[in-house]
């Protein structure tokens, strides 16, 4: 059994140039997933597109099998405190909504949650956050509703980090007698955040999540985000492993067989093909 996660499918952005990344796959492959997991980033603007972009998915893999995990994109145009929304908008089309959310397939435990970060790479959180306020588009594009349907800021998804954080940890902290998988569309690890010298915008991108696999040990840890398709090791042995498609002017369809198998080879038995 398999199950297939991608993160920064940014499929309305392939649909508005005329290309389906999924026809680069035959239609038999998808039927041999058990599940599909999106972590993070299927479209901009989801209360008008998030809609028509699962029903594409429905085209591939029958909905009791797609679970969606919202990225920072799935908040644009849209509030940070705005989930009953998009749980309502994945529970009308039949598919899974996977904010905070641990599910089971073939004996793999799953566990998903956007995570955002804690802007705690250095000693110099209060820069960082300024900068990053006044250059990453999730503080022009993202509000709060809570508050006046003010624009967000850093130290919002701050709180939502330290929240998703805690469900993890608390999840994480309940023996399970199998392989654990963590879904998150933010980096974990520090060192898979960029490729470059560390700069102010690699605090909107990841935090050090080491110390939970240090503590806990789940076998995988898959995210997105950074678009970079990188893999790593925690200290505990966690394989850190990216599954970012990315947008059409990074990649070409033709990439997205060597997507499909990173993220499969990424997965513990039983679930590894």
């Amino acid at each position: 059994m398999s199950v297939l996660v991608l993160a920064d499918l940014h499929l309305d952005m392939w649909l508005e140039v005329g290309i389906d990344p999924f026809q680069w796959l035959a239609y038999g492959q998808y039927d041999a997933f058990d599940g599909l997991i999106i972590a993070g980033d299927l479209s901009n603007k989801p209360k008008v597109r998030w809609p028509h972009m699962i029903a594409h998915l429905k085209r591939y893999m029958p909905a009791e099998k797609i679970y969606i995990v919202p990225g920072n994109h799935d908040y644009y145009d849209h509030v940070l405190d705005g989930d009953d929304r998009l749980a309502a908008i994945c529970a009308e089309a039949g598919v899974h909504f996977a904010q905070k959310s641990e599910f089971f397939i073939g004996g793999l435990r799953f566990l998903c949650a956007t995570l955002w970060t804690d802007f705690q790479l250095d000693e110099a959180p209060e820069w960082a956050m300024e900068v990053v306020e006044r250059q990453m588009n999730d503080y022009r594009y993202i509000r709060l509703a809570s508050q006046g349907y003010r624009k967000i800021r850093p130290a919002d998804t701050v709180r939502v980090h330290a929240d998703h954080r805690a469900w993890l940890e608390s999840r994480l902290a309940v023996p399970y007698d199998g392989p654990t998988v963590v879904v998150t569309h933010h980096c974990p690890l520090p060192g898979l955040i960029s490729e470059g010298p560390r700069d102010e915008m690699d605090f909107a991108y990841g935090s050090d999540l080491e110390p939970l696999m240090t503590k806990y040990r789940p076998e995988t840890w898959l995210f997105g985000h950074t678009h970079l398709q990188n893999k790593g090791f925690g200290r505990g042995g966690t394989l850190v492993q990216n599954v970012s498609v990315g947008y059409p002017d990074q990649m070409h369809p033709d990439d997205l067989t060597g997507c499909v198998i990173r993220s499969l080879r990424a997965l513990p038995h039983p679930c590894k093909p």
